[in-house]
């Protein structure tokens, strides 16, 4: 029987190291992030249209949408935020599910599911376990504010917005720390694999 297992933690956590570590090991994992980057990235007349009436023709940019000005925007309307976020969801969910369904029905062994508001959007029925991977604040803030577009201020934000720490801890099977070196990292979620396939055995 197909274990599908949920992977989660904040912004910055480091839940696409664990993602592309996984696939480089020969597992199926499906990053949420990658859809909503493909929606952003290459939009359908749907979501343009969508974007249109609900935000601005200004933030679409050669066929773009410009994702740091949507983020500027939602920050500051909680209502264009929340259809956003919704219309968003619902993409990603489909894609989420046929993922899920085509590997059940192909029986594989396990597959992972990278869904970074796991927790927030009361998904954990959804899965047989539920990796969270645990950095702290300033760890993360550092490797968000060099890797993304994203100003301290609209983080901040965005920190508020999540669950915190304490709640992913006692809402989570297995915590993968990631406070140290991208190798530290990796070994702590190497060590837990292995505990998963002696669970696997039993």
């Amino acid at each position: 029987m197909t274990k599908v297992i949920g992977i989660t933690g904040g912004i910055g956590s480091g839940k696409t190291t664990l993602s592309e570590y996984l696939k480089k090991t020969g597992f199926l994992v499906h990053e949420s992030d990658k859809v909503v980057s493909s929606i952003y990235n290459k939009p359908k007349k749907s979501f343009i249209n969508f974007i249109k009436k609900n935000l601005s023709k200004e933030v679409i940019q050669k066929g773009k949408v410009d994702k740091k000005q949507i983020i500027n925007i939602i920050f500051n309307n909680n209502k264009i935020k929340n259809k956003l976020e919704k219309y968003i969801h619902k993409e990603v969910q489909v894609s989420r599910e046929n993922f899920i369904k085509k590997n059940l029905k192909a029986k594989k062994k396990i597959i992972f599911v990278d869904i970074p508001l796991l927790l927030e959007n009361k998904l954990e029925k959804k899965f047989d376990l539920i990796f969270c991977i645990i950095s702290t604040k300033k760890n993360r803030t550092k490797r968000v504010l060099k890797n993304k577009k994203f100003t301290k201020k609209i983080l901040n934000k965005i920190f508020n917005a999540q669950t915190t720490d304490k709640e992913r801890r006692a809402r989570s099977h297995i915590i993968i720390n990631n406070n140290k070196t991208k190798k530290d990292f990796i070994f702590n979620a190497e060590q837990v694999l292995k505990g998963i396939f002696k669970w696997e055995k039993l």
